[in-house]
């Protein structure tokens, strides 16, 4: 999970009622993230355009939105991790002609 949790906007442009789409809009770590859920329990989460994951029979729209949630926290902290470990790696730094870490 990330330390701050993703601030999820909803697009009022939409039609709001208990039988339409909800689309949610979140940026985090420079990546625009996005959540389609339908009233049936199908969803999306989308990060940059490109397809993380999809639900297709949780009990709601809003289980499927908690699930989804969950996953982009978890995508963005393991993206933190890999960048920090990333420059902490000897190989790595040497690469890019960094300073080895004592």
């Amino acid at each position: 999970m990330t330390d701050k949790p993703i601030d999820w906007t909803p697009d009022l442009s939409l039609p709001t009622s208990k039988s339409t789409v909800q689309h949610f809009v979140a940026k985090a770590g420079g990546d625009r993230l996005e959540i389609d859920t339908t009233p049936w329990g199908e969803a999306d989460l989308t990060v940059n355009g490109q397809s993380i994951a999809h639900i297709e029979t949780a009990a709601s729209a809003g289980d499927a939105f908690r699930v989804l949630e969950t996953i982009a926290e978890e995508f963005e902290a393991a993206k933190d991790a890999r960048l920090d470990q990333a420059i902490e790696d000897d190989e790595v730094r040497e690469k890019l002609g960094l300073p080895r870490v004592l």
